[in-house]
């Protein structure tokens, strides 16, 4: 890692522990969305949505520890601002997994078929967000020269989110849903979509310190 000197190890180690830690989240929500999806509000939906929470309190922990350990070594205060910059925004990301898994299971909610295609598709574009975000951070600390590739992806792939949220809104306020089933949809869109926004402002904040690192 460019950040680090050689005796700040224990930093990078705590650093790949917590990313690996986010990166079982979202496959723990991927999981727990599919179990939704095919069978409902249910023992198993429970079971994944409680297993997800657990990863993410996981992650919560290494990130605090890590933040505590920060301020108590030799590294550059930009560094460490730098550091502590990109866990902030990178930890708003399994808190949004972790939200979606508990609105759906709070509200009870039930996906019109009518729409249900399309939300897995607007989904299946913000998981991919968050993988690529996931690439933008490997690369900054290890191949930084294509860290600001990388992030123009996340970029991309926020574009397609918002062109597939505006579509299903359309779909759903002109269809005959009632008007509460509606507004429950709009409000699932968007907590959804809020993942590939918050991949992108972790990307910004990752290019930019790229550049700084060039500099």
């Amino acid at each position: 890692m460019t950040f680090f000197w050689r005796k700040q190890d224990k930093i990078e180690e705590m650093l790949e522990r917590y990313f690996e830690q986010c990166d079982k989240c979202f496959q723990g929500f991927e999981k727990a969305f599919r179990t939704f999806r095919e069978m409902g509000q249910g023992e198993a939906f429970e079971a994944a949505v409680q297993s997800t929470h657990k990863i993410e309190s996981t992650a919560d922990d290494l990130r605090r520890e890590i933040e505590h350990t920060l301020y108590g070594k030799a590294l550059l205060p930009e560094s460490r601002g730098d550091l502590l910059g990109l866990l902030e925004a990178f930890d708003s990301l399994p808190n949004m997994a972790e939200t979606i898994l508990f609105s759906l299971r709070c509200q009870r909610i039930v996906v019109p078929d009518l729409i249900a295609d399309d939300i897995q598709k607007l989904m299946d574009v913000n998981l991919q967000a968050y993988y690529l975000v996931r690439k933008a951070v490997d690369n900054l600390f290890h191949n930084p020269r294509v860290t600001l590739h990388s992030t123009k992806d996340v970029d991309m792939k926020e574009s397609e989110s918002d062109r597939e949220e505006r579509e299903v809104l359309c779909k759903i306020f002109s269809s005959d849903l009632d008007m509460g089933t509606k507004l429950l949809m709009k409000d699932l869109v968007l907590l959804i979509g809020n993942i590939s926004d918050r991949a992108e402002k972790t990307a910004d904040r990752i290019g930019i310190i790229a550049i700084k690192r060039q500099i």
